[in-house]
């Protein structure tokens, strides 16, 4: 080892012999500063004044000696090397000294073990040394990972054979513990539904394995019986030197709700909550191959509404769709819970039958016709009927595809209507023959909403027009002949809060009514747009405060006309109204058009700042047009980014598109805005906006504009499987 000057401290009556010593050191190769010392008064003034490396000590001296000494140098908590050098010492005390912590005993007649002693005992007593830097660094370590994992937001929780043995606050947290004790020897699989144990214990399995299995989700207990979605990631890792098994657990219930709202959007009609064409078809082919293999039998009955296109016409589409509720119900009720039930298209159903006979078939059929021809619909004053026809096909092994099979039904159901001419595009194929052509499609969404004081505008309106709208729309302001409608606004990643959109409607002479596009030229054109936005605002709080007075703490998108940024008494209005009303104005956001907040940026920013003040959010339409526009509105306090709806239709197939949208949803987060795809028509288009990152969608796939604010937001999803669908229904009547 490297040689150093080596501090001796020599406790000996006898300077020939401590001399001896000496020289036997130096001539080992040590640079000595030493000093001897004969009794225990200059010994404790040499270990209070001094730094010493080694003690030698003569085993006997009068009053005084090795062990004496040793104490000295244990009180004086010195990790030093303690060396006996006596000239005769018996086999007890030699025991008794080492027993006692001397590190060797040497012999003055054995001058030449001195110095490879000494050495021995300076290399042990560096490691030691070693030994405890690097333990007080492990143990520093230790308490800083500790401390990490203890205030981590990351569920982190430690096993021993099965069995709790720590946790951090928030894995307690998470599954409902208040302390660490209520939880220590507590089983993992406690913390586990049964349904799921088999493959826990699998995934345990995996942990000790070099190649660890990717986090798995499964259903987790609570303390009180409560359960949610976790993902759980395992390692096998030494915890205070043992070996043990971390669990990293992440609530997944809101993702896993978004997932399942997903796959019961892709399955399912939001209308009817019946399922779609896309999976009902899939479902037929499954039922054909069954079916061929000698598993059951099965029949499909295909129902073609009478009335719905005349109630469309007559009523609008909102009366239709309440008829199509109706119907809906009544196919639940009559066909029962097993059967497969499917909105096939805009006024046709149909239904998958199970292992019944034909009898039982016909029988069913017969039922399902008298129930439609007693039910009646009645809307506006009007009694409609509610039958249909139907076409009943029995599935057997001759039956060569679900589209086959589809398409028999169909023309048993035009057969059987004779007065309801068959769509062009109908087959006519032979009864076994493969369609050329699928039975009609589906009916598409209805166009797209306009706000209420968009600044979107139809072509200029003649004069002659104008006077009639003058009329209109001045009685309309003075007698209430508005009406507003509302279209909801939903959250992709699980919150159930509720939004709306607040969209105008113009009551027509004959009760119809009249969408914001047909009349807002007009109303510009003739200066009412100011007295409609006070209108619509006035109606609005209206409207809010009576649903908070319910208990539903929803918000109301409200659109504005270009004038009104740069209006500042609306917004005096608007804090009145406001008040009067006892509404909080975080739950109003005024929203106006790109176009109009760029064509006065520096009005707009007062606006948006004096509405701030007030309490109230904004929000930016048809953004992402023009994103020369991103450097000025990044600095303005604007809430939401309403997308452009240009960039949502044909999102499922434009990949340029989709690309532009990720750009874009990429920058709103970078300004901490939110933001919304508007125009959603497809189930296709719901995944992949998901995918982009949008925070909320709005369109006619959820719901179209209406009057009536019964929208299901926080009960749309269940999460009591992969399989069993989410009871997710459109509205609350």
């Amino acid at each position: 080892m490297e040689k150093k000057i080596l501090r001796l401290l020599i406790v000996d009556d006898s300077p020939d012999d401590a001399e001896l010593a000496v020289a036997t050191l130096r001539k080992g190769g040590f640079l000595l500063k030493n000093q001897r010392v004969q009794d225990l008064a200059s010994m404790q003034a040499a270990l209070d004044k001094g730094t010493w490396d080694v003690v030698l000590s003569e085993y006997t001296l009068p009053h005084f000696g090795a062990q004496l000494a040793l104490d000295l140098v244990k009180r004086a908590h010195l990790d030093i090397p303690f060396i006996v050098v006596t000239r005769n010492i018996r086999d007890q005390d030699l025991v008794k000294i080492m027993h006692n912590g001397a590190h060797d005993v040497v012999m003055k007649s054995q001058a030449a073990r001195l110095a490879p002693v000494v050495e021995r005992e300076l290399r042990v007593t560096e490691e030691r040394r070693q030994l405890r830097q690097m333990s007080q660094t492990l143990q520093e370590v230790e308490n800083k990972n500790r401390a990490i994992i203890a205030g981590s937001r990351e569920a982190i929780g430690y096993c021993q054979e099965g069995m709790h043995i720590d946790a951090n606050k928030t894995y307690l947290e998470l599954f409902g513990y208040e302390d660490l004790s209520e939880i220590e020897g507590v089983p993992v699989l406690n913390l586990i539904e049964k349904s799921d144990h088999v493959r826990f214990k699998e995934y345990l399995r995996k942990a000790a394995s070099p190649n660890p299995a990717e986090p798995q989700e499964f259903l987790s207990v609570k303390k009180d019986g409560g359960h949610f979605h976790a993902e759980v990631a395992i390692s096998s890792i030494l915890l205070n030197g043992e070996n043990c098994t971390q669990f990293l657990v992440t609530d997944v219930s809101k993702r896993k709700a978004v997932e399942n709202r997903l796959q019961y959007l892709n399955q399912h009609d939001p209308l009817t909550g019946l399922f779609n064409r896309h999976h009902f078809t899939q479902e037929l082919t499954h039922a054909i191959e069954r079916v061929k293999t000698g598993d059951g039998r099965s029949a499909l009955l295909y129902l073609d509404l009478n009335e719905l296109k005349e109630i469309n016409d007559s009523l609008g589409h909102a009366a239709g769709d309440r008829l199509l509720l109706k119907i809906a119900r009544l196919f639940r009720d009559k066909l029962g819970e097993n059967t497969l039930l499917a909105r096939f298209s805009g006024d046709e159903f149909t239904a998958l039958l199970h292992d019944m006979s034909e009898d039982q078939i016909k029988t069913a059929v017969t039922e399902l016709l008298a129930a439609l021809k007693e039910t009646s619909f009645t809307e506006g004053g009007k009694a409609f009927r509610c039958d249909g026809t139907i076409g009943v096909v029995v599935i057997d092994k001759h039956s060569d595809s679900a589209q086959a099979v589809l398409n028999k039904a169909y023309q048993t159901c035009q057969h059987n209507r004779p007065h309801k001419a068959a769509p062009a595009a109908a087959p006519a194929a032979p009864q076994h023959a493969a369609p050329s052509v699928a039975p009609a499609p589906p009916v598409t969404a209805a166009a797209a909403e306009i706000p209420a004081a968009s600044p979107r505008r139809e072509a200029p309106v003649m004069p002659a027009a104008v006077v009639d709208w003058e009329v209109r729309l001045k009685t309309a302001l003075e007698k209430d002949g508005f009406q507003l409608a509302y279209q909801p606004i939903v959250n992709l990643h699980g919150d159930p809060a509720e939004y709306f959109e607040v969209l105008l409607r113009l009551v027509g002479r004959h009760g119809e009514l009249i969408h914001a596009g047909e009349f807002m030229a007009a109303a510009e054109h003739l200066g009412l747009l100011a007295a409609i936005d006070r209108w619509v605002i006035r109606q609005s709080i209206q409207s809010l405060a009576a649903l908070h007075a319910e208990g539903r703490q929803a918000s109301f998108f409200i659109n504005l006309c270009p004038a009104a940024l740069k209006d500042p008494e609306l917004l005096s209005l608007l804090q009145k109204q406001l008040t009067s009303a006892r509404l909080k104005p975080q739950f109003m956001v005024l929203e106006a058009d790109e176009s109009a907040v760029m064509a006065s940026p520096g009005d707009s920013a007062m606006f948006m700042q004096a509405a701030r003040r007030i309490g109230c959010r904004f929000s930016v339409d048809n953004f992402g047009n023009n994103l020369a526009t991103l450097n000025k509105l990044r600095d303005m306090p604007i809430d939401f980014l309403k997308i452009s709806g240009s960039l949502i239709r044909n999102l499922s197939t434009d990949e340029l598109t989709r690309t532009s949208l990720k750009a874009i949803i990429d920058l709103a987060k970078s300004m901490n805005k939110q933001t919304i795809a508007k125009f959603v028509e497809k189930a296709d288009d719901l995944g992949i906006l998901w995918n982009l990152g949008f925070d909320y969608v709005q369109g006619n796939y959820f719901q179209q504009a209406d009057a009536q604010l019964d929208y299901e937001f926080a009960d749309e999803t269940t999460l009591s499987s992969d399989t069993a669908s989410p009871t997710w229904v459109a509205s609350r009547r």
